[in-house]
């Protein structure tokens, strides 16, 4: 392999690196949060801030799982043009 198609490999794939970060930060944050409700479900049961707290959780949990299945379907996207251009060199 080249020099000129190591760098193309390697610019090719820093987004899919980027959108694989990314699908790791919400996945890190979804399953903090879960945690949080799991053991907090048997600690705090009946706490009127729990409560609140828990409405607001599943409703930012709902938004993180959603954007990490967004930015794991980008990282598929950049993960097969990735290997395309692989595939060509």
């Amino acid at each position: 392999m080249t020099e000129q198609e190591k760098q193309i490999v390697a610019k090719a794939s820093v987004p899919m690196t980027i959108a694989n970060g990314f699908r790791w930060l919400f996945l890190t944050a979804a399953l903090l949060i879960v945690l949080v409700l799991f053991f907090g479900n048997k600690l705090w049961e009946g706490a009127a801030w729990y409560e609140a707290f828990t409405a607001r959780a599943y409703s930012f949990l709902l938004w993180d799982i959603l954007l990490m299945l967004l930015s794991s379907i980008v990282r598929i996207i950049f993960a097969a043009r990735y290997n395309r251009i692989v595939k060509n060199l």
